[in-house]
Formats: structure tokens, sequence, C-alpha cells
């Protein structure tokens, strides 16, 4: 028997959506506004296409960004771009099905 393995690498636009609690976002970075404005100058897959008001610090990003990894979020949605409009590469291997059994995995054709 011999097992051959498809590989397919994608390309995969994954979206998460959070709640966060407004007295918990005032807390932690003073205001609402200047949250949002935080958040504009971190791209624009938070739906700002520009940034506003003051640049962040470099301490007010790393806070933005470890604010939102603390949270869970409520939702994911994936985009499998690649699949969807193709272009994704493909290789194949082969497995040695003898060099597998050598090290104690055992073979389905007994």
């Amino acid at each position: 028997m011999v097992t051959l393995v498809k590989n397919e690498h994608h390309s995969v636009t994954s979206s998460f959506t959070y709640s966060l609690d407004d007295t918990d976002v005032i807390e932690t970075f003073g205001s609402m506004e200047r949250f949002d404005e935080i958040v504009s100058y971190n791209g624009n897959q938070f739906g700002h296409t520009e940034p506003i008001g003051d640049k962040p610090t470099d301490e007010e990003t790393d806070k933005f960004w470890d604010y939102i990894q603390e949270h869970d979020y409520d939702d994911r949605e994936d985009d499998w771009v690649s699949d969807r409009k193709g272009g994704y590469e493909v290789d194949v291997e082969l497995i040695d099905d003898k060099e597998k059994n050598k090290n104690g995995n055992s073979s389905s054709d007994g």
C-alpha cells in the first residue's frame, strides 16, 4: 500500500466579532472617543478607512492589542478566499508505509 497526502495551501480571512462593555472600555482607555481613535490607527479591519484623532502611543497600541486578546470573541467568520477564487498552491507527498511500519505504526492491510 502507498499513502499519498495532498496539501492545499489556502488564504483565509477570519473576521472576529467582539462585544465590549462600554464602562470597561472607558476605564481602560479613558473614553469611547479615545478607544475609537486607537482602533482607527490599527487598520481598516475595524471599519475605518482613515485614522482619526491623535495617533496612539506605542503603549496605547500595546494596551489595545492586549485588551482584545483578553476578551473572547462572540462570532468568527472565515472567508476562504483562495478556495472561492482559486489560486491556491497544491503539493503532494508520498509516505513510505514500509518505513512507517518500522517505526511501530501498523498498516491497514495487515
